[in-house]
């Protein structure tokens, strides 16, 4: 049986908010923890849910998430510096992974500005 990204998403916010019902946790500890599953969730989905192109995108969305969760443990000033860090290392990982075409396909190929006559 092969779960999806949407229940997931559900386990990884009920389970929380269910540990806390219980008193087995406390409310900062509650959204620390629906934070950090929500991007753990979303990062492993990445590699096994998404299409390629979506891969990046559902990739960075999970380390910012994962990474906001730190508000709730560690001093806000270490937790936005963490933040940045993932959104450079998104650039990066996006930068580096994007399809680029290279000049020599581009010779026989006219663009639509010259086909159309307006250049």
């Amino acid at each position: 049986m092969r779960m999806a990204y949407g229940e997931g998403i559900v386990v990884a916010i009920l389970l929380p908010f269910i540990l806390l019902l219980f008193g087995i946790i406390k409310l900062p500890d509650t959204l620390f923890l629906v934070l950090l599953l929500f991007g753990v969730w979303t990062i492993v989905s990445a590699f096994t849910f998404a299409r390629y192109e979506e891969r990046n995108f559902f990739l960075t969305w999970g380390l910012i998430i994962s990474c906001t969760s730190t508000i709730f443990v560690i001093y806000i000033g270490y937790a936005i510096g963490l933040i940045l860090v993932a959104i450079v290392a998104s650039v990066f990982l996006y930068v580096s992974t994007r399809k680029t075409t290279s000049p020599k396909q581009n010779l026989g190929q006219s663009s639509s500005i010259e086909k159309s006559g307006n250049a």
